[in-house]
This record gives C-alpha cells, sequence and structure tokens, in this order.
C-alpha cells in the first residue's frame, strides 16, 4: 500500500505530465510548442517530485500568481531539490503557457526573488 505522501507526488507527476500532454495537444493546431524532449520530460517530472505538491503548488502560486507566502518548510524543499530544478520548471512552464516576454521577464524576477529569499532567510511572507 502506497503512503500518503507517495501517493501526493505520483498526483503532481501525473499532473504535470498531463498539464504538459494537454497543452502540447491543444496547441499543435493553432501553433506547435516544442515538445519537451525525453530526458527534460524526465528531469521535470523528476524535479517535480522532489519538491511535491504541497510546496510545489506554494512555489507555483508565488511565481506565477498571487501567492504572498511561502513556508520555511517549502524554501528546505526548494533549496534541496536544487536552483536547476526551480529555473527548469520555471522555465518549462513559461515555455508551454507562451507568456508574452514583458510577463515572462516578470515572472523570472519572482522566481529569481523566491529563490533568494529562501538562501537568505528560509521563508518568504509580504
Amino acid at each position: 500500500m502506497e503512503s500518503k505522501a507517495t501517493s501526493s507526488v505520483n498526483l503532481l507527476v501525473a499532473m504535470v505530465v498531463l498539464f504538459i500532454t494537454s497543452f502540447v495537444l491543444a496547441n499543435t493546431v493553432v501553433e506547435s510548442a516544442p515538445i519537451p524532449s525525453p530526458s527534460e520530460d524526465y528531469q521535470v517530472q523528476k524535479c517535480a517530485s522532489e519538491i511535491g505538491e504541497t510546496c510545489g503548488n506554494s512555489i507555483f502560486h508565488y511565481v506565477f500568481g498571487a501567492g504572498k507566502h511561502v513556508s520555511k518548510e517549502c524554501c528546505t524543499v526548494l533549496l534541496n531539490a536544487g536552483e536547476r530544478c526551480h529555473e527548469l520548471l520555471t522555465t518549462v512552464t513559461i515555455r508551454l503557457e507562451h507568456f508574452p516576454k514583458q510577463q515572462a521577464k516578470e515572472i523570472r524576477c519572482k522566481n529569481d526573488k523566491v529563490w533568494e529569499f529562501c538562501k537568505r532567510r528560509g521563508q518568504i511572507s509580504n
């Protein structure tokens, strides 16, 4: 029997794969988005599972939405996953969502802010 944590990670990985697949399929008629290579797809899945559903949602809402808080625990998870994972998940999402240049630039700034703040203080709270 799977643990609750394993089930949550599996669900997050499935959601990321489903998101990427559905987005690519939906946009192939209108515009061809670069399809993640098998190695990039594997890395995205690995990074998503390392960060987990709860922290992934918290970080995602901060970077891409109106989230105002990332807990110390989630900062620790993010730092343990590594800057490369953090950058990869953001880059793939920006690319698949086709954000305009200015909005992508703002997202990258928030992405960098999360990383730097977590490194310095261990949590974000606006």
